[in-house]
């Protein structure tokens, strides 16, 4: 199976219910089911394209249960992905804690690391570990432009791919490429566990957020447009799948 398919089997083995709060927002998505389970997903970048509204997926969106919504995944508009992505990380969480994000700092340092995506924090981060990053992002001066990835990612000895990644497929697209790296991290918000089906794609690690403070706090920043990155009621663990 593929990796779309492989979420849809995760789910489908999951308990379904219905979906009792679905909000997209500036920066993530948050999906609330009727039994309490919640994840955090992926808004796909608006500076990328405008997130125009469709009647049919809105319609879709609110007549779906969790699983159906998680099915989405495959999707490429902007609301069927957002929702989608959120209802994975509820049906298929992470199992334990983790480690902290400080515990990767010493696997690059000094080492070529090919980044798609763009987040601020995280970059700076990543400077200051000493790690040499070459960033692709179509909207940020100073970066290389997306297309020319899969040719950075090749001499990088490191891969970061940030959540649109599924989306655009170019986690898929770059398998071959990411299976010879010393290590590709996926990070998130929206990732389900499913291991084994990413790492048959290459992936090493997967970066995703869990609850440290106060989950309704968490809820509320996600619904006024919050980034989940700057959440203090977030904190951003590392797991390994490979």
């Amino acid at each position: 199976m593929n990796f779309f398919e492989d979420v849809v089997s995760g789910v489908r083995k999951c308990e379904d219910v219905s979906v009792a709060r679905l909000v997209l927002g500036w920066h993530a998505s948050l999906v609330i089911a009727s039994d309490g389970r919640w994840g955090i997903g992926c808004v796909p970048n608006s500076l990328k394209e405008a997130h125009t509204a469709r009647e049919a997926h809105t319609n879709l969106l609110l007549g779906g249960s969790m699983a159906q919504l998680a099915e989405l995944i495959v999707s490429p508009f902007p609301q069927e992905f957002a929702a989608a992505t959120a209802a994975c990380a509820a049906l298929l969480p992470f199992p334990g804690r983790g480690f902290p994000m400080d515990a990767i700092m010493p696997c690059a340092q000094g080492d070529k690391v090919a980044v798609l995506g763009y987040q601020r924090e995280l970059i700076s981060m990543m400077r200051d570990w000493g790690w040499n990053v070459a960033i692709f992002d179509d909207n940020r001066q100073g970066c290389f432009p997306q297309k020319d990835f899969a040719e950075g990612a090749e001499r990088a000895d490191w891969v970061w791919l940030f959540p649109e990644a599924i989306r655009d497929r170019w986690l898929i697209s770059t398998t071959d490429v990411l299976k010879t790296k010393k290590g590709c991290f996926l990070q998130g918000p929206g990732l389900p566990w499913l291991r084994e089906s990413f790492a048959s794609l290459g992936v090493t690690h997967l970066v995703a957020p869990e609850a440290a403070g106060d989950a309704e706090m968490v809820h509320a920043r996600i619904s006024a447009g919050g980034d989940p990155w700057l959440c203090p009621d977030l904190e951003w663990r590392v797991h390994s799948v490979g």
